[in-house]
């Protein structure tokens, strides 16, 4: 069996092809959606280290067998795919990870009741992962949205770290997948943004892939290809439109924005090589975290003592506010939870005038709760979709402590964010050659009335059509696997 996976920053969905369609199966209680989101009440993940000697053995012999077959494939005139030595590393490095996890099944059978409370069978996933750090931030350890560091200058040990966290979500998926299906699902078509997050380009997107791939084969799919989110969400379009038409795809999705110009229409829809159809396409590390992180800093920051003065008239310095919020960065995360940045603020609160203030970033910085307060910014972002203005609540910060926000504020805070979708979209524009007839968006940032206004007074003499924010890619990507698979 085959499935589409939308492996999101924010969530994550899988579908099959059903009744001649794609069909998004639960994954958490009666929900499609999982956020991408893991807990567990240890205080760290352990990743075994793999044999470096046995991966280097195995990887030779793969590429001695792979050699054997092509040669025999030529003789009988047959083609073959040949996969690269890092693909071969690849396979190979998740076939040991996924015998290393069996290992650890079988032991984890013989455990007594004691062991397997401390076991890796506590682990939970996504919102029971988010309500039970909610629930006490200062124990067991937490990852929020760990594609966002796929594609970042990261150690081998932290390369091992995120594809054994990325390989238990996504083992997850398949287990719920495979539970409803009641089929075992071998093959995979896994979406992947233009570009990761980071700094590194190409290669941080080849890293990336590389550890999803890595991951998906660990978590014990037999076949595993890739395609890029705008194009799923592309496909998942052409299936209701009965003419060619020229669409200029906006995936604004949780950590990454994505953009492609496409030919659809029902003399593409059969084809398997998409190459001629695609115009262009383009992708920035700006999405829907990155309005939250801003309305935090413009709109509730403040309230934490941003822009307010010590007495000798200097402001408290800016940087502490941004690693304050910034959940996703590793570094400004940690450096913000430091003893040396308690000890900063509790200087700073001797010397402001508005110790109030500053006593609030004090009891966010000693209770851990940074996450909490960017998913207080989340839900005050949600809320603006269908109220003009809202009074968020900051309880766990103090009692009847709210702070109004108007969606005005949040126009305001993303403006730059703006700014890049246009550019992108004036970027696909521009390599396609081409206008588009249609504007279709999907992803979950495109449900904000502020995206919609601003886009449609952009382009008003073009229809603009959104999609299901949430399954537009899932759904594309399982169209893409029964293309590929049936």
């Amino acid at each position: 069996m085959y499935a589409g996976l939308d492996f999101g920053t924010s969530n994550c969905s899988i579908g099959v092809w059903r009744e001649n369609e794609p069909k998004l199966l639960p994954l958490e209680g009666k929900s499609k959606l999982l956020p991408s989101a893991l807990y567990t009440s240890r205080k760290d993940i352990q990743v075994e280290e793999l044999d470096q000697v046995e991966l280097e053995r195995r990887v030779s012999n793969a590429k001695r067998k792979q050699s054997t077959e092509v040669k025999r494939a030529l003789k009988k005139n047959q083609s073959i795919r040949e996969f690269s030595d890092s693909e071969l590393e690849n396979i190979e490095r998740g076939i040991m990870r996924r015998e290393i996890a069996e290992r650890e099944n079988r032991q984890r059978d013989k455990q007594t009741i004691a062991e397997a409370v401390y076991s890796d069978a506590e682990i939970v996933f996504g919102e029971e992962a988010i309500l039970r750090h909610i629930e006490d931030p200062l124990d067991g350890y937490f990852i929020k949205s760990p594609k966002s560091f796929l594609g970042s200058d990261i150690s081998n040990y932290h390369l091992d770290f995120y594809a054994e966290i990325i390989t238990r979500m996504i083992a997850f998926i398949k287990q719920k997948a495979e539970a409803t299906t009641k089929s075992d699902i071998q093959s995979i078509v896994i979406g992947r943004p233009v570009n990761f997050h980071g700094t590194r380009g190409e290669l941080g997107n080849t890293q990336a892939i590389g550890i999803m791939e890595r991951a998906a084969i660990a978590a014990g799919y037999k076949n595993v290809e890739f395609l890029m989110e705008p194009i799923a969400a592309a496909l998942d379009f052409e299936r209701q439109l009965s003419l060619d038409v020229v669409v200029l795809v906006l995936d604004a999705g949780g950590g990454t924005t994505d953009c492609s110009m496409v030919k659809l229409g029902p003399s593409h829809i059969e084809s398997i090589d998409r190459s001629e159809s695609i115009l262009g396409f383009s992708g920035d590390r700006v999405g829907g975290y990155d309005f939250d992180i801003k309305l935090a800093q413009q709109k509730i920051m403040p309230y934490f003592g941003r822009n307010s003065l010590l007495e000798n008239g200097l402001p408290i310095p800016s940087p502490l506010f941004s690693q304050a919020i910034a959940f996703k960065d590793v570094n400004a995360h940690a450096e913000f939870v430091s003893m040396k940045t308690g000890r900063k603020i509790a200087s700073y609160l001797d010397q402001a005038i508005e110790k109030e203030k500053v006593f609030r970033l004090q009891k966010l910085h000693e209770g851990k709760l940074s996450f909490r307060l960017n998913r207080s910014s989340e839900l005050a972002k949600i809320q603006l979709t269908d109220s003009e203005s809202i009074n968020l609540p900051l309880e766990y910060i103090e009692s009847d402590f709210v702070i109004p926000i108007s969606r005005n504020d949040l126009k305001e805070s993303i403006q730059r964010e703006l700014d890049v979708f246009m550019s992108l979209m004036k970027e696909v524009e521009k390599q396609a050659g081409v206008s588009p007839d249609v504007i279709y968006v999907t992803g979950g940032t495109a449900k904000s009335p502020v995206v919609k206004n601003w886009l449609q007074s952009a382009y008003k003499d073009i229809e603009i059509i959104v999609g299901d924010e949430f399954a537009s890619v899932s759904s594309g990507l399982t169209t893409w696997a029964h293309r590929l698979y049936k």
